[in-house]
């Protein structure tokens, strides 16, 4: 059997608010439940059995399950509701691609909150047909990996901040100018906690005993002289120097730039060799052995199976030049007998806050994804 409805409405740009996980799981579930017919105004995530056809999914137990444990607790029926809509309109155009592959949508299934890492794993799976689903971003433009370091091609080493690693001198100057700061400030502040973004991760002089105790995930009470001979390498209870730096970023900026003007030039070389000779490049790019749909609340692609695009290569890499702590790189992709390119952006960040934590990759905002081989829908 086949599920679908038509519609020729067009599709308007959501924008949602909250926690991620909500807008996720209301993402999801909505969409699944626009493919599947169900009257969202007598859906009730606590009890999805009542609405949703077990016939139509995948393991329905299972689906149910999840659906109360994961949706439930954030449940809003509003984005639920524009969810629900688009699944309805994107169906519409899911039609012509799955009539032409041999088999049909049989049934239904949902990831929930399984791990779903690998390269074109989806979020709504298609059972029994050779398009294994829909991976669905709620917000912003396309994003397709969460990285490392050493996924780039970038040498790690265990204890060692990547930065620090290509430029120790200038990664050491910035953290001992930015610590001393903070030391500064704090002192002249006694026994007040200063917490530059979040009041979990604050500093305190304290006059008594001449310390500073640091708070956050690792708490510590040093003296000036201990902190200062900690900077070589990274940890919890730095995080408010990170949150420090980052909160006075106009007017410190200066701080970082000997370092990330080198770390622009040794990244941007080795970062394009690495995608030029690893083979690693389809899979970035959220290729999988067999094609799948990738939705957001501004666009429907089709995303071929890898074996068709095996010969895209990486044109150029530049440094993008971010005005902030993260480090950006842009990637210009294609096929080597056009001159069109997608773009992609690399970026090195603290995702879990500078100097707590060390840097990751994340591979976001794919522009003209049609010069790739996705082929745009809706």
């Amino acid at each position: 059997m086949r599920y679908y409805e038509f519609t020729n409405e067009s599709i308007e740009p959501i924008t949602e608010g909250g926690k991620s996980s909500g807008i996720r799981y209301n993402s999801e579930v909505g969409m699944l439940a626009g493919f599947m017919g169900v009257d969202v105004s007598t859906f009730d995530p606590k009890n999805p059995e009542r609405t949703m056809d077990p016939d139509m999914l995948h393991e329905p137990e299972r689906v149910y399950k999840d659906i109360k444990n994961l949706l439930a607790p954030n449940y809003d029926p509003v984005v639920f509701a524009k969810w629900a809509s688009i699944g309805i309109r994107y169906q519409a155009a899911m039609i012509d691609p799955i009539n032409m592959t041999d088999t049909t949508v049989t049934a239904y299934g949902w990831a929930g909150g399984s791990n779903k890492s690998d390269a074109g794993a989806v979020d709504i799976s298609f059972i029994g047909c050779s398009i294994t689903g829909v991976s669905i971003k709620a917000e912003g433009g396309i994003t397709l990996a969460n990285l490392t370091p050493k996924s780039l091609g970038l040498e790690t080493e265990r204890g060692i901040d990547t930065f620090s690693k290509y430029a120790t001198i200038e990664f050491n100057d910035m953290k001992q100018a930015i610590f001393a700061d903070v030391l500064d400030e704090a002192e002249a502040q006694p026994d007040q906690a200063i917490a530059p973004k979040d009041i979990a991760y604050s500093i305190t002089y304290l006059p008594l005993t001449n310390t500073f105790k640091c708070t956050g995930k690792q708490t510590v009470n040093w003296s000036r002289e201990k902190i200062l001979a900690s900077i070589t390498t990274g940890a919890k209870w730095q995080r408010v120097f990170g949150d420090w730096f980052q909160a006075n970023w106009a007017t410190k900026k200066g701080y970082a730039k000997p370092l990330f003007s080198k770390i622009a030039v040794e990244f941007e070389r080795i970062i394009e060799k690495h995608l030029r000779e690893s083979g690693k490049l389809s899979s970035m790019l959220r290729f999988a052995e067999d094609p799948y749909f990738y939705a957001s609340s501004t666009g429907l692609y089709l995303v071929p199976a890898i074996d068709t695009v095996d010969d895209l290569i990486i044109k150029r890499l530049r440094y993008g030049a971010p005005d902030g702590t993260s480090q950006l790189f842009i990637a210009e992709i294609g096929r080597p007998d056009s001159d069109n390119v997608a773009e992609l952006d690399i970026y090195m960040r603290y995702a879990n806050g500078m100097f707590a934590c060390y840097p990751t990759a994340r591979v976001q905002n794919l522009k003209n994804p049609e010069y790739i081989a996705w082929e745009k829908l809706v």
